[in-house]
């Protein structure tokens, strides 16, 4: 089931390049190398526009049976509704200031910033959850080995409509071996997370610095996994890492922990004992790609059957992230002698 993908229009609402089998569902229009960015609008479903309209409170119920009809919905001073203009869907409550972006518009953004270094080359666009978050994803093309595994890195564009005025940039990078996902940023002590506001004028001399800082960022990632490739974990330590991920005291007995808590152990511990056949280590790195594994493709985690676009909320923006960089963040100690990972 698809169910965050836009398909308010009646189709996928996601352009890409490449192989439809690497495509959430296979859904999508495929495009063709050297189409244009209206070409890519249109096919990403992104050729609508965004509209500031009034927000009214609904005077409904009997408690408002003594107020005639033509007033029972009332204007909220200072405040606004972002709609759809082609099917009304509301997309974000915003303050009477608040000047929408509009979805061509972003990826028009999208496709000028990469272009300033010619590593990066957009090969996804659409929408999410019926137009309220724009995305858009550029593959770097130089390749990458991390921990003794192959790994490709992206560029992540995200906007939405909820007021917040920005455009945000990240590096990610996938493990190619199961898929699965953190971001590059956690790699580094350093901001590799770049907030574009919509009123910002194109710089592309700024642009190309701050796609230096997220191309480094993926040095610095490289880094950090292969200095935890480099330390041996105890199966001990490992248990107590498990542990510390979910808030359990290390003393706890397995008759201490609630049913959940106790499936969720050990569905992280599935996770490691593969990562471990994988990649015939037992390291920091092997226990940090439980993790990951966990959280990208464990239905404890989530629901036995959260889509892939499901998941991708979670693991950017929700619960997953989190969960992700606490683990980078225990594990981080480890490999502090071993490599300046802000260098």
């Amino acid at each position: 089931m698809s169910h965050n993908i836009d398909f308010s229009t009646g189709r996928a609402a996601m352009a890409f390049i490449g192989s439809r089998n690497d495509i959430w569902h296979r859904h999508g229009q495929e495009m063709k190398p050297g189409m244009s960015t209206p070409e890519w609008a249109v096919a990403a479903g992104l050729d609508w526009k965004a509209v500031k309209v009034p927000a009214l409170a609904a005077l409904t119920g009997p408690e408002f049976d003594h107020i005639d009809p033509s007033k029972r919905f009332a204007e909220v001073a200072g405040r606004k509704h972002i709609v759809r203009s082609d099917n009304g869907h509301p997309l974000g409550y915003v303050s009477d200031l608040y000047q929408p972006v509009q979805p061509a518009d972003v990826l028009a953004w999208f496709e000028q910033y990469i272009s300033v270094d010619e590593r990066f080359q957009l090969d996804v666009a659409g929408s999410l959850k019926k137009g309220e978050i724009i995305w858009a994803t550029a593959t770097f093309r130089d390749s990458l080995k991390v921990g003794g595994d192959e790994h490709k890195a992206r560029l992540l564009m995200t906007t939405t409509f909820d007021g917040s005025g920005a455009t945000i940039n990240k590096g990610t990078m996938t493990r190619v071996v199961c898929n699965n996902t953190l971001d590059a940023a956690l790699g580094s002590e350093k901001n590799t997370v770049v907030r574009t506001r919509h009123s910002t004028k194109f710089d592309g001399k700024r642009v190309g610095d701050e796609l230096a800082v997220i191309a480094k960022g993926f040095s610095h990632y490289a880094a950090m996994g292969d200095a935890m490739a480099g330390v041996h974990m105890a199966a001990a330590d490992v248990s107590n890492f498990f542990k510390a991920i979910l808030d359990i005291p290390f003393d706890a007995k397995e008759s201490d922990l609630s049913t959940r808590k106790l499936n969720q152990f050990n569905a992280i511990k599935d996770s490691y004992k593969t990562t471990c056949r994988e990649t015939e280590q037992l390291t920091a790195w092997a226990a940090l790609n439980a993790i990951t594994r966990y959280v990208d493709h464990s239905p404890v985690f989530s629901t036995k059957d959260a889509s892939d676009e499901r998941r991708f909320l979670s693991t950017q923006f929700g619960g997953g992230s989190d969960i992700k960089s606490k683990a980078v963040d225990l594990l981080m100690p480890l490999i502090k002698d071993k490599v300046a990972i802000a260098a």
